[in-house]
């Protein structure tokens, strides 16, 4: 009998590297209030782009936090991609030179007393230049999405439904600073048909990721005493902490694990 190298690979248990999803993205800086637009899995090389219109595929939800230690060296935490507040997630750490680890799990209900640096980001699937590209956007930027999708949704439209043109405003901060954030203009209908098949592919890759990572997330909260208290209370989306402007480094796409 023969056997295909697929075949034994089975046998051998598969593959333990997790489900990813790699697109190009497009990040906006609240300092310099400058889109950039990077290939997937390389933040090294940067386009600068101006008013792009994309329309909203999918939003995921990740928290991240960065600071120094007392030796000055960088400290990143963040979570795993998920839907919503009530999801159990895994918390990671990045230290230089020290690769990255998991050091947490639960609601965010239950990791904020821990891990109160964590603030939350936006990973906004998009459709752009006849793919899927994901813009990150944090702070007011994110806010100012949430409000337009609360507009819209008085009217019961969908974001993916509407072509949005991303523009720049300035704001001054209570200190006087000057910040920048998006604001999300409509500028025309969707084509359903040209990304119902995009969001169906994206929703299929999530699901399988967010599965991936629930045995983990609930046997580490599990480990970890977090699931004691029953029920968590409900927490309205835009009444999470907002994150700050500055942009705080760089975990490095390659090491993330989603």
């Amino acid at each position: 009998m023969s056997y295909t190298k697929d075949q034994l690979k089975k046998s051998f248990g598969g593959s333990r590297v997790r489900t990813t999803y790699k697109v190009p993205t497009i990040k906006f800086n609240g300092n310099t209030g400058k889109l950039t637009m990077f290939a997937a899995g390389d933040f090294k090389t940067g386009t600068e782009i101006i008013e792009p219109e994309l329309v909203p595929l999918r939003i995921r939800r990740v928290y991240t936090s960065f600071e120094k230690a007392p030796d000055k060296t960088s400290i990143r935490m963040f979570t795993n991609e998920h839907n919503s507040w009530e999801d159990h997630l895994t918390v990671f750490e990045a230290r230089a030179n020290k690769g990255i680890k998991a050091i947490g799990a639960g609601t965010i209900k239950d990791l904020q007393p821990e891990f109160p640096a964590l603030r939350i980001t936006n990973h906004v699937y998009s459709f752009y230049n006849n793919e899927v590209y994901k813009l990150v956007i944090k702070g007011k930027s994110r806010q100012s999405l949430v409000d337009k999708q609360k507009e819209l949704a008085r009217d019961g439209i969908e974001l993916f439904e509407k072509k949005f043109k991303l523009s720049v405003a300035q704001e001054s901060g209570p200190g006087g600073n000057i910040f920048y954030f998006l604001k999300f203009d409509v500028v025309g209908d969707s084509n359903l048909d040209e990304v119902g098949p995009h969001m169906e592919t994206i929703g299929k890759v999530m699901d399988k990721i967010d599965a991936e990572y629930l045995e983990t997330n609930k046997r580490m909260a599990k480990e970890a005493d977090l699931l004691n208290g029953g029920v968590a209370e409900e927490v309205e989306e835009d009444m999470l902490p907002i994150e700050s402007n500055d942009d705080g480094g760089e975990i490095r796409p390659e090491d993330i694990p989603f």
